[in-house]
């Protein structure tokens, strides 16, 4: 989220945040202990009030997808614990990925 403008500092200084509101896992294949895993995060979707993004994780050893997470994320005021608007240039940045 840092890498599209919503970094923690900003958060806490402008008084939004990000609500986990669904989420699905999928468990692809086993780790063990000690497994080099690497995870990647990347944005599937943006509206006004919610994000859509998904954490992938490989085994490094074999190439495997391990897990993988779909979230959604809503932007809340977190004075007024209610949905707001995500700030203008992150819903730019977000689009200028695609």
């Amino acid at each position: 989220m840092a890498a599209v403008g919503a970094s923690p500092s900003r958060m806490r200084t402008e008084g939004f945040g990000l609500a986990a509101v669904e989420q699905h896992i999928e468990y692809k294949r086993e780790l063990r202990a000690g497994d080099l895993v690497t995870i990647r995060s990347s944005i599937l979707e943006a509206r006004e009030k919610s994000i859509r993004f998904v954490h992938e994780m490989t085994n490094d050893e074999t190439g495997e997808l391990a897990a993988k997470t779909v979230l959604t994320g809503v932007c809340i005021d977190t004075i007024a614990r209610k949905a707001k608007p995500l700030p203008d240039d992150i819903l730019q940045r977000i689009a200028s990925l695609s």
